[in-house]
């Protein structure tokens, strides 16, 4: 059993959490420079870290917290999963997932936003990273989609990593 806190978090930033097991480098790359976007520092915790004890420490009070790996795998310590345990703590969560060639995303990224429902995760939102932007299939697929952060060369990648950043602040209650 994971343990939870006594009330609910305050946190500045949402945890960023890949829709299962993302590629590190693309994850990474993402996640700094959203880091940049939003003025703030970027932490990196693996899966198979305590949930409670890294929660305990409040991370994302102050800035960006990148979870590195399966985020629905069982931890080492027995919990259930990192969603669990980010659902007890009522953590805000921003899932993260990559997109085909041709645009398309991935099953993982619906799954992991049923799983986040079902379990009662504080879903923000869905951002994909890098590959085109298909605007009319993102409508379609019917989640919650916050934006698109391009790849490095691309040359919308600042605006659209500005535009990510300005709304996770709005969302903040930091």
């Amino acid at each position: 059993m994971v343990e939870v806190s006594s009330a609910p978090m305050s946190t500045g930033f949402p945890l960023l959490v890949g829709a299962g097991p993302l590629p590190e480098l693309k994850m990474h790359q993402a996640c700094e420079a959203l880091a940049r976007a939003c003025r703030c520092s970027l932490t990196t915790v693996a899966s198979g870290a305590s949930p409670a004890e890294v929660l305990q420490t409040n991370p994302a009070a102050t800035g960006l917290v990148r979870l590195s790996g399966d985020a629905a795998r069982p931890t080492p310590q027995g919990d259930a999963s990192w969603l669990q345990a980010l659902a007890d703590w009522r953590q805000p969560v921003l899932l993260l997932t990559t997109a085909e060639q041709d645009g398309s995303i991935s099953g993982a990224a619906a799954a992991y936003a049923a799983l986040c429902r079902e379990l009662q995760v504080p879903l923000l939102g869905l951002v994909q990273l890098q590959g085109p932007w298909n605007g009319p299939a993102r409508r379609r697929d019917g989640l919650s989609w916050l934006g698109w952060i391009p790849d490095e060369q691309h040359p919308e990648q600042t605006e659209c990593v500005d535009a990510l950043a300005r709304r996770l602040q709005l969302r903040s209650p930091a």
